[in-house]
């Protein structure tokens, strides 16, 4: 017998702006009918925490057939362990500096991206950065599976805000430091 396992699974581009609007209590009842157990959710942006005796890709394959067949939403899921996720923190190259929880992102990709498609993000990035008339102290660092984004101005305020993602090849979402922090709680 399989034991369960707590995991996260991210739900890209869910209830942003008038599109793809869901609630919450509509993905519970749809995994929970699914057969995942002890199905939890954080705000209203697609953050789930459940136990399953599938993880990794297996698992965001088959919240995303849940969601879909139920609810008819279609989205990328990316999921990580309570574990990885502890660990992606821990590995936060810009927690001495970022000071405000609300600007610090973790980026999550579902897999890691190629180094080709790393550095044509990265010259994007000094593109913008060197047309802004001023220097915003934004940062960045690309670490396997994850980026880390230190906004001091605010997101929308960053050239990052501009940044083509999807470029990156591989499905990614992005959470803020409060939100990665309330999720680690919420798995245990």
């Amino acid at each position: 017998m399989t034991s369960m396992t707590v995991s996260i699974a991210l739900l890209r581009g869910v209830n942003i702006g008038p599109n793809r609007r869901v609630a919450m209590a509509d993905i519970r009842t749809a995994l929970t009918a699914a057969g995942f157990g002890d199905v939890r959710t954080h705000l209203q942006s697609g953050n789930v925490v459940v136990d399953s005796d599938l993880v990794d890709s297996a698992l965001g394959d088959a919240v995303a057939a849940a969601l879909a067949g139920d609810l008819d939403l279609h989205t990328d899921v990316v999921v990580r362990s309570r574990d990885e996720l502890a660990a992606a923190i821990e590995a936060d190259p810009f927690g001495e500096i970022a000071t405000n929880p609300a600007r610090h992102v973790l980026g999550f990709c579902q897999a890691a991206p190629a180094p080709g498609r790393i550095a044509e993000i990265e010259q994007r990035v000094a593109a913008l950065q060197s047309a802004s008339p001023v220097p915003t102290g934004d940062r960045h660092a690309f670490a396997g599976e994850h980026f880390y984004l230190w906004c001091p101005n605010g997101i929308s305020n960053s050239p990052y805000f501009k940044v083509p993602w999807p470029k990156l090849g591989v499905p990614s979402t992005q959470r803020n430091w409060n939100t990665v922090t309330a999720l680690l709680r919420l798995a245990g």
